[in-house]
């Protein structure tokens, strides 16, 4: 999707782990809107009026709604193995990339697969994307079996909520 980058490079990137918690507990948070999501950088999910399905609209929002982070459109969502969006920062004029979430049952638990495709490689985006796989698989863990984010994200979390955020994310420019 989208165009490609100066140099014409669109990657994959792909981040896994296993979490001690049922498969249908983990498909809740990750597709909550009723409450900011902690693996999602506490975003908040508000979705078209269609709901979750094909062809909504998403926006990450902050918990009181104030500004967008994110925007996309719904592409897959089939409870509770899979949920796939397209993804763009409304920081950003990068194009956009897709993210899909995918879930398996395994002995331990959950298997939780996060697929970063079509990412604009050499963009902010890419920079961002690649540096939150690992703490968006990581936070969900912490969540789902402790109950709540580590120290360091909620940490993460006070200054996210303190920086004043760009007037290009104001939500009133992001309807969904």
């Amino acid at each position: 999707m989208g165009d490609a980058n100066a140099n014409g490079s669109r990657g994959r990137r792909v981040f896994r782990i296993v979490i001690k918690a049922p498969i249908d507990a983990v498909w809740r948070e990750i597709t909550r809107t009723d409450a900011p999501i902690a693996c999602f950088f506490n975003s908040r999910m508000c979705l078209s009026p269609a709901g979750l399905a094909p062809g909504s609209r998403l926006a990450m929002r902050t918990p009181d709604g104030r500004n967008t982070g994110v925007v996309g459109t719904i592409l897959a969502v089939e409870p509770p193995s899979k949920f796939s969006h397209t993804f763009r920062f409304t920081s950003e004029g990068d194009p956009e990339c897709v993210v899909t979430y995918e879930l398996r049952t395994v002995p331990e638990g959950t298997e939780f697969t996060l697929v970063i495709d079509d990412l604009p490689e050499g963009t902010r985006t890419a920079k961002q994307m690649i540096q939150g796989g690992s703490l968006i698989i990581n936070t969900l863990r912490a969540v789902m079996e402790r109950g709540r984010p580590t120290l360091g994200v909620r940490a993460l979390f006070t200054l996210i909520k303190i920086m004043p955020a760009p007037k290009a994310c104001r939500s009133e420019h992001w309807p969904v």
